[in-house]
């Protein structure tokens, strides 16, 4: 072996001295980095669970901000112990946009000092009469909320401009809708904000005429008795005021079936109008097509099963708030009451808003304040004499529901008969209408987060 090879130059390798040391520091160097960075990136993400965590909750609040304000505009929360301004026993949307009865002001002066509608007089703020206050939900962590009720904003995004909603100049009106928005507060300073437009009729709430019969246009003609009597009396006037409203006794959609609306009021007393033509556009929404009718029944029938539908049997203090019948019914109807298939009512009284998707038939003296909507069958059978008063409006119309296949794409032709003879009135009612209107909860007709 060859020891001049194999014994090291250590003069060559002075060059080399430390280069381990510099390894070692860059390989620490980049631990070091890579360790910082993984520290960041971790606190980042506890804060970022953190900040998510409180816009949750900030949300929820605002969450629970709608469903409180629904909860009293739908009349199932108490007001607060102040004294309610003149006239006013309970909310409803034209009180809960207007500051004196939505804010919590004796007697409407004083009190809350807000200037916009945030219904402290019927929600739990930390303190009912000052501006600025919110409602706490939750104390582990604070969360909260405010809610203020407007009428919403025209299409054009701009307040006070021609297109908005206004409020109606009649106090007996109530607006259409109305708008409310939720702020929830979390913690950390966290807020989220939502909205709704909550509407003040479950169904749209035209009415066209007393009796409004509706027909294919360029169909046959409906079957139609007004009964020759100049006892039975048909009239558009307002029994609630006395006030003509231009409303017809008779509107129909079908010209032969207008003839026949004049002809059958020429043997009766009629309010003037007697009978008028009701263009489509002129129609409630839910009447303007037969596949509209078969979502309106479909709508209808649900919440009637809902409402009449204990969800907890072990609840005994439940009351239902509707009637439903799935298999035809008799008696007198009282609140919203749907009937799927036939209905017989007896003499006496009924009342509220009554659904039959069957042939509808009263005997004797038959009384009933309220909406009537006959539709599927739109057959009508009023037998024997009496004294008989129908106050409010009525809606006939024969549609398939459910759809045949396939569907019928109009409507068929009405059916209404009065037979015998005695006293006996149909007329228009403005306050049986708005009492029948109220018995559906106001919907809420979409919600946004922004």
């Amino acid at each position: 072996m060859d020891k001049s090879h194999s014994t090291p130059d250590r003069s060559r390798r002075a060059d080399e001295r430390g280069a381990a040391l510099v390894i070692s520091l860059l390989i620490c160097t980049v631990l070091l980095v890579a360790g910082g960075a993984l520290i960041q990136v971790t606190s980042m993400s506890a804060a970022n669970a953190i900040d998510a965590t409180a816009e949750a909750q900030a949300y929820y609040g605002a969450e629970a901000g709608l469903q409180a304000a629904l909860n009293a505009l739908r009349g199932n929360a108490v007001h607060s112990a102040t004294a309610m301004p003149l006239g006013v026993t309970r909310i409803t949307f034209r009180n809960a946009v207007s500051l004196a009865t939505s804010n919590d002001r004796p007697l409407g002066i004083g009190g809350d000092p807000s200037t916009v509608a945030r219904l402290s007089r019927w929600l739990p703020y930390t303190n009912r009469q000052a501006a600025g206050t919110r409602v706490t939900i939750g104390t582990n962590p604070t969360i909260q909320y405010d809610v203020v009720v407007s009428l919403p904003i025209g299409p054009d995004g701009i307040d006070g401009t021609g297109d908005d909603d206004v409020m109606p100049v009649n106090p007996n009106t109530q607006p259409n809708r109305l708008l409310v928005r939720a702020t929830g507060y979390g913690p950390s300073g966290a807020r989220k904000q939502m909205s709704m437009i909550v509407a003040f009729n479950a169904f749209d709430p035209t009415i066209p005429a007393m009796m409004t019969l509706v027909n294919n246009p360029t169909g046959p003609g409906m079957t139609f008795e007004s009964g020759n009597s100049t006892n039975h009396a048909y009239s558009g006037v307002d029994n609630a005021t006395g006030i003509p409203t231009g409303l017809p006794a008779f509107g129909t959609t079908n010209p032969t079936d207008l003839a026949t609306a004049i002809s059958e009021a020429a043997s009766n007393t009629t309010s003037t109008p007697t009978a008028a033509a009701v263009a489509n556009s002129g129609l409630p929404s839910y009447l303007r097509s037969p596949a509209a009718a078969r979502a309106f029944l479909d709508a209808m029938q649900a919440d009637a099963i809902r409402r009449s539908t204990n969800p907890n049997p072990a609840d005994l203090s439940w009351v239902p708030t509707a009637t439903y019948f799935p298999n035809g019914g008799s008696g007198n109807p009282t609140g919203f009451t749907f009937c799927k298939g036939d209905y017989t009512m007896g003499s006496g009284s009924g009342s509220g808003l009554m659904i039959v998707t069957g042939d509808l038939t009263t005997n004797g003296g038959t009384d009933f304040n309220g909406i009537l909507i006959v539709l599927g069958s739109g057959y009508v059978n009023r037998n024997g004499g009496g004294g008989g008063a129908f106050y409010g409006a009525n809606f006939i119309a024969r549609v398939d529901w459910p759809a045949q296949s396939p569907a019928l794409t109009n409507f068929g032709a009405p059916f209404f008969q009065f037979n015998g003879g005695g006293n006996a009135t149909m007329q228009y009612d403005s306050n049986a209408v708005a009492n029948a209107l109220s018995l559906l909860p106001p919907p809420v007709l979409g919600v946004s987060e922004y």
